[in-house]
């Protein structure tokens, strides 16, 4: 015949394995805690990282330096809201228009190179083209392009 053990029997001698498992989980969450902060940490900066504003802003920058090297002439056109260039023969007029900034080949048509800009001031000192411009939520973007010649 089976003898059965009443609930203070039990608790007797499973007492310290139970303080035991819980000494335990204590130090896996204080063990895990730091690396739930250093993630929240890192995520924040990863998150910046994927702004669609500012990727797109990385894109014109790269785009943009491809139309400054090899240039036969360069000039600032609409008060400083825009430049010309002419490179091999092609004239394109990069200049803000509406909330973006656009590209004009020979003054037709025009392509999309950064949106949501509510400001944006080209100058050029030297064989430097400063463009300063902000953006609609408020940041303001600077870049320097170096203009080189063929």
């Amino acid at each position: 015949m089976h003898r059965v053990k009443s609930k203070s029997e039990k608790a007797g001698s499973e007492g310290g394995f139970i303080y035991f498992n819980a000494l335990l989980d204590l130090v896996l969450v204080a063990a895990v805690m730091p690396l739930i902060v250093v993630f929240y940490i890192y995520s924040g900066s990863y998150m910046e990282d994927l702004d669609a504003g500012e990727m797109e802003w990385r894109l014109f920058a790269a785009e943009l330096q491809s139309y400054l090297t090899a240039v036969d002439s360069i000039e600032i056109i609409n008060g400083g809201t825009g430049f010309r260039v002419i490179q091999a023969g092609t004239e394109y007029d990069i200049e803000i228009y509406s909330s973006l900034i656009r590209k004009q080949k020979f003054n037709e048509g025009h392509e999309i190179m950064v949106t949501d800009i509510i400001k944006c001031n080209f100058s050029i000192e030297g064989q430097v083209l400063k463009i300063t411009a902000i953006r609609s939520n408020g940041i303001e973007e600077r870049s320097e392009y170096a203009i080189t010649s063929p």
